[in-house]
């Protein structure tokens, strides 16, 4: 048996402070996986994209690196990270961060149910909900980071493990991250399973890649709101994933 270099996690990391009481009326918002920092230039490319953010999604993110102080100093941003695992030769935990200028009222880390068949590892979903300017409901955002290399009946799984979460919010909703939608069946039922709960997809404008089996995988649903603008950087390429970013205003 061959002894993984993997060890779980599965647990939420604070890092940060929030700046702001509460969200809107205007949002702006980045979505990347990060590719665990390991391109040349990332730190460069993350310091530009999120200066202007009140909200960043991210994936393949690291901690316990030489990244930290970006996190862990912040006094703008509250991160939430869920990790997921710790990589027992360099240290580093892997997982997904969310990070708001809004602190969290409450944050929720849903493991998939199913781990990765070679790393045995677990991918992640993390719910967070934040309180709005001048309104009586809140905000859900869900960043995802779906199981990969696994059947269809376990993606599935995994996806579902949102929908009470999803069916008792009252409020605006932003469902986006890397869904590792490479296949038709996949996308499919993504597509219709955000739709049974009103979330529409925020058209990009982009071109699939090779690696990614020619299929886009990440994606931004949400509900209540009207989009502003919303653009891939196509430019950046201190990952394997480009950035996306958009300007969002809650409806009233």
């Amino acid at each position: 048996m061959i002894k993984s270099r993997f060890n779980p996690i599965e647990k939420l990391k604070i890092m940060g402070s929030a700046s702001e009481p509460a969200m809107g009326p205007e949002i702006d918002v980045l979505i990347w996986n990060v590719y665990k920092c390991k391109k040349k230039g990332w730190q460069e490319d993350f310091i530009r994209l999120c200066h202007d953010k009140d909200l960043i999604l991210l994936q393949e993110t690291i901690v316990n690196s030489p990244f930290d102080a970006h996190f862990e100093k912040s006094s703008k941003y509250q991160w939430i990270m869920a990790r997921s695992f710790r990589d027992l030769r360099t240290n580093f935990e892997t997982g997904i961060k969310t990070g708001s200028t809004v602190a969290a009222k409450t944050k929720v880390v849903m493991a998939s149910l199913h781990s990765e068949p070679l790393s045995k590892t677990k991918k992640m979903l993390l719910t967070t909900i934040y309180p709005l300017n001048r309104r009586n409901d809140s905000l859900l955002v869900i960043n995802a980071h779906m199981i990969n290399f696994v059947s269809f009946i376990k993606f599935k799984a995994h996806l579902d493990t949102v929908s009470e979460v999803l069916e008792h919010h009252v409020g605006p909703v932003i469902l986006a991250g890397d869904f590792n939608t490479w296949n038709w069946k996949r996308l499919r039922y993504f597509h219709e399973f955000a739709l049974s709960f009103s979330l529409i997809e925020v058209d990009l404008v982009r071109k699939p890649k090779m690696a990614h089996l020619f299929q886009h995988l990440d994606h931004i649903y949400c509900k209540g709101f009207d989009i502003l603008n919303a653009k891939v950087l196509t430019n950046i390429r201190s990952s394997d994933h480009y950035p996306l970013q958009l300007t969002l205003r809650f409806t009233k």
